[in-house]
């Protein structure tokens, strides 16, 4: 079996993982990569590469020339998907780039990404999540040669990982199961395991795995010195590469976000929750992130979409936007004033207690974010935007699959008695554990201790037997 990775920016954890393939037999390794540096750090050390793809050295050197959109036009026909869809998903590439120099890149893409799996000939990719262009490209690419993808991602429930293959970010393993489940009935023990984790939630709820970390406060702390240093030394040594940022950039970046939380505090710009207030949630989605570029590349004009909801609810009931943890600074101050001028908005800060604004709401409308999932498990109505993983839950309402003018049914159905179908949670429960095992998953650069030998052997495990070796 010959194994092709799409590295990512998880080369940390990729790497290791293949050496466990490595110790299982496999002997024949390629991939993808986006720098010098990232080859430079898995190359020679244990695992038997060959023709890697580095990004800055085998495709940006070929953007210069002019697109070829009538080939571009072919290749979308024959493999039956919007490049421009496929675009959307990139957060980093596109700033800065014309029309053309777009579609040069994407040009460049499928082709070199296409001829790489034609020249290396693997049986399957191996990936995370689909959560860029190249790594979309990937997927399509794979699909039209009949090779599997496997993602490696978030299983959903804390600290737990799943290896599937399907649509981006759609487990189909979790279809299957949840079907399977709903037609032959949970047995006594799967009953107790929904039952068991869902009063532990709403006893003690958890935040998503690593939120505690992208929740931390902004502020300015001796390790910086270190972290400029690593960010300066990475885009120097390959200033092409897109995961890596100008130091300047990123000093930049956190002053701004240290002054912008000073703003807010000082002008009081968040509200308190209003006893007694009939109010439907929706929290500030974290972006640019592919719970929005790949889940909902319509809904990411939050602004827009947070107007459109005011405007679809029953009369008496209220709109409470609540800012996201990892949001912190990250937002201007004339978004915030944008949102607090809407009429049916009353605009929550990121420490308001989440669990008990669940508790105590109507409903909650989200694109594609864990509130969602966590309110239906609090037994509350979700509204939805984008295609996410708790849509199999048969009491969603999808608004994303109707029209705008549709969208105050939805709402008032949502705050109107909307009843959440108690074995449907359970049989969700059963189906994300069914389909998951132990394990984190996430940024190496953000969270080191997904690079922990211990838990590098659970997902090279979770790998292993999902490839049958």
């Amino acid at each position: 079996m010959k194994p092709y990775f799409f590295f990512s920016v998880h080369e940390a954890l990729f790497h290791p993982v293949a050496e466990h393939l490595v110790a299982r037999g496999l002997s024949d390794f390629t991939g993808f990569v986006w720098s010098k540096r990232q080859e430079d750090a898995i190359v020679n050390r244990g695992v038997p590469y060959r023709d890697l793809v580095v990004f800055t050295r085998d495709l940006l050197p070929l953007y210069k020339q002019p697109p070829d959109l009538a080939w571009l036009a072919k290749r979308e026909r024959e493999l039956g998907v919007s490049i421009q869809r496929m675009l959307a998903s990139e957060r980093h590439l596109l700033d800065g780039r014309s029309f053309d120099q777009i579609m040069r890149l994407a040009e460049v893409g499928l082709r070199a990404i296409g001829d790489a799996l034609d020249r290396t000939k693997p049986d399957v990719l191996v990936s995370e999540d689909v959560s860029c262009f190249h790594s979309y490209a990937h997927f399509v690419l794979a699909r039209e040669r009949g090779l599997k993808f496997w993602a490696i991602t978030s299983g959903r429930l804390p600290r737990r990982i799943a290896v599937y293959s399907g649509a981006p970010q759609m487990p189909e393993q979790l279809a299957s199961k949840l079907d399977e489940l709903r037609s032959r009935g949970l047995t006594n023990d799967e009953r107790n395991l929904g039952e068991e984790y869902l009063a532990k939630f709403r006893d003690r709820p958890v935040r998503p795995t690593g939120m505690d970390k992208r929740a931390k406060r902004v502020k300015i702390e001796l390790a910086d010195a270190a972290r400029i240093a690593r960010t300066a030394t990475r885009y120097f040594g390959d200033p092409g590469d897109p995961t890596s940022v100008p130091p300047w950039r990123a000093i930049k970046f956190r002053l701004t976000r240290l002054s912008r939380v000073a703003a807010a505090r000082a002008s009081d710009i968040f509200e308190q929750p209003v006893a007694g207030e009939r109010y439907i949630i929706y929290p500030i989605h974290f972006q640019p992130e592919a719970s929005t570029l790949v889940q909902a590349p319509m809904y990411l004009d939050q602004l827009n979409l947070v107007r459109d909801i005011a405007a679809s609810l029953p009369v008496g009931v209220r709109l409470y936007v609540k800012e996201h943890l990892s949001n912190r600074g990250r937002r201007s101050m004339e978004f915030y004033h944008a949102l607090r001028a809407i009429p049916a908005v009353r605009l929550l800060g990121p420490d308001v207690d989440t669990w008990q604004l669940i508790r105590s709401a109507l409903a909650v409308a989200v694109i594609t974010g864990t509130m969602g999932w966590e309110a239906l498990m609090f037994g509350k109505p979700v509204v939805t935007f984008g295609n996410v993983f708790f849509n199999h839950h048969a009491s969603v309402l999808r608004a994303g699959a109707a029209p705008k003018d549709r969208w105050f049914e939805l709402f008032e159905k949502a705050v109107n008695g909307h009843a959440i179908d108690r074995d449907e949670t359970l049989a969700m429960i059963v189906a994300l554990h069914a389909t998951s095992r132990p394990g984190f998953v996430a940024n190496p650069g953000s969270f080191p201790d997904v690079a922990d030998p211990d838990n590098v052997k659970l997902v090279a495990d979770a790998l292993a037997d999902t490839l049958g070796i």
